[in-house]
Parts: C-alpha cells; structure tokens; sequence
C-alpha cells in the first residue's frame, strides 16, 4: 500500500479502537481490576513507584495500580479511548495521560525518566514482527536496575478483524537475554473476564541491579546527547550502536577485551556527524573532516 494512502480502519489497530472505543471500554471496565490483575501482585514495587501503562485504554488497570499509591504515566494512542479513560477515571489519584505510541514511545523518552515497574497489557500482538525488538529495547531502556516488564498476549483473532500479529514465547526470551534483562516468570490462562474461552501468555521479565544503576542515564546521555561536536561523545555512541546492532561483526580477544574493525568504527563514526551537513558545519571543523563527512553522505 502506497505511504500517502490512509490504512483501513480494519487494519489499523489505533483507527480500530477509536471506532469501537464505546463498546471496548463497556468490555474492559465490566470485571474487577483486582482480579483481573492479581497475577501482578507479587511483582508490583513494594513502595509507592513510578509506573508506566503502556496501551492503557479504557484507564482500569492505571486507575487500580493509581489506587494502591503509585504514579502512573498511562499511555495510550488511541484518542476516542484517551478520552473516555480520562472521564471515567477523573477522580482516580496518581494517573498522567500522554498520547504516544510503540515502536518509537518519542514523547516518553523526551521526559528523561525511570520507571519501577511497567505494564504492557494485551499490546505485544498488535506490534509488527519488523518493530518489534525497536519496541522491546524501547521499554526495557525507560527501566530501573530492578525493574520489571509485566506482559499478556494472546494470538490473532481468526477473522483477522484487527491488525494482530502472532506471537512466541522464545521471542521474548531471546530479547530479554539480548537486552540484559531475564525472564522472571512466564505462564498461561484461559481465565479472562472480558472474553472468557482466550488463552493469554503473561510474562515478568526484570532488569537486574546488579550495582550499575547509573548505566541506564549514562547510556541515555550516550545515545540521545545532540551535540554531535563532541568527538569522545559520539566515540561512545559508535560503540554503543556497534554493541546494539553489529554485534556479529565484532570478535572476543580475551576475558577482557572484543576486537571491533576499524573499517566499521569508521563508518558508525561518519554517521554520527551526518547532521553537520544538513546544517552548518561547526567553525572548528577541519578541511580532512569536511571532506571525510562529504564523501560519506555524497
């Protein structure tokens, strides 16, 4: 389908909701947010934290963890849903709305916080397999050392009359173990409120604090600082993107030490600077790193 062509209502899953927000929002509110949710119990933080909703809807779930003391930032695109969410839970403590969406969670990052827990409740198969691990390091990324990722998913419906995208469980494990996190907990149950005979997988996955707390910022400032001036800086942010999406290129020299070619150091490098050429070259830049950058991006 062509980019400027608007995409079916059936297919789209945000256009899907809005339309059938009324009825959706009837559905989800009907049973009991406490036992809807009583598999999470064990894993919320202990203290009053700060929690994302990630595809929050109708509010019930912000609305109960709201309830129990923590702040919750409830994300959710769909506008129609954002809406009825924010009158029906206009008095609840503790909830933020934000209009954002996956893969990208843009409006999210920007804010530049931490989360104790976050819950990503019946998302992950409306996400597409080619965004999917963009998704996944995206949220494990907004995550304290110690944090946790709480998931439920089911398979597509079989009429395929929303944008649904199937689903496995060895996915997850292997984005978990490549984003240095660990699958905590992992099971099955047919025992839904809302649409009763659906079997959803429910997944814990945590973030170990193993004593780096500070890696998480550290890493942030890495990959996300805009001065693209900064040499060491962006040394840093070659090696980080290296780390994140060539690994296979890069090679174990010892207990201590992975060999990383020049040649791709080099062009993770001229990348980083693609900007000065869009606008103005920095004053102090020198006529080799002109002609390097101008060649890269000719």
């Amino acid at each position: 389908m062509p980019e400027d062509e608007p995409v079916p209502a059936s297919t789209d899953p945000i256009a899907w909701y809005d339309l059938h927000a009324g009825e959706v929002v009837n559905r989800y509110e009907s049973p009991a947010p406490e036992k809807i949710n009583d598999w999470l119990g064990a894993f919320l933080p202990d203290q009053p934290g700060f929690i994302l909703d990630v595809g929050a809807g109708s509010g019930r779930d912000a609305a109960w963890m709201g309830s129990l003391g923590h702040e919750v930032i409830a994300v959710e695109p769909s506008e129609q849903m954002r809406a009825r969410g924010r009158e029906l839970h206009a008095h609840s403590a503790g909830i933020t709305w934000m209009n954002d969406c996956l893969p990208g969670l843009e409006k999210v990052h920007r804010h530049g916080v931490s989360f104790d827990f976050i819950l990503w409740n019946a998302v992950w198969m409306h996400v597409s397999p080619a965004a999917r691990r963009r998704a996944f390091r995206k949220l494990i990324t907004l995550l304290k050392p110690g944090g946790r990722l709480a998931i439920s998913f089911r398979q597509p419906d079989p009429d395929r009359a929303r944008s649904m995208f199937p689903c496995h469980l060895d996915e997850f494990e292997k984005l978990a173990r490549d984003h240095g996190s660990m699958l905590e907990k992992s099971d099955k149950t047919t025992h839904d409120q809302v649409r009763p005979g659906i079997e959803w997988t429910r997944l814990i996955i945590r973030l170990p604090d193993d004593g780096t707390g500070a890696l998480p910022v550290i890493r942030h400032i890495i990959l996300k600082d805009s001065k693209y001036s900064t040499y060491k800086l962006a040394l840093l942010r070659v090696l980080a993107r290296i780390a994140e999406g060539s690994l296979r290129l890069t090679r174990p020299v010892n207990d201590q030490f992975v060999g990383v070619p020049l040649g791709l150091v080099a062009i993770f490098w001229l990348r980083q600077f693609k900007l000065m050429l869009q606008e103005n070259l920095p004053s102090g830049t020198s006529s080799v790193e002109c002609i390097m950058l101008a060649w890269a991006w000719r």
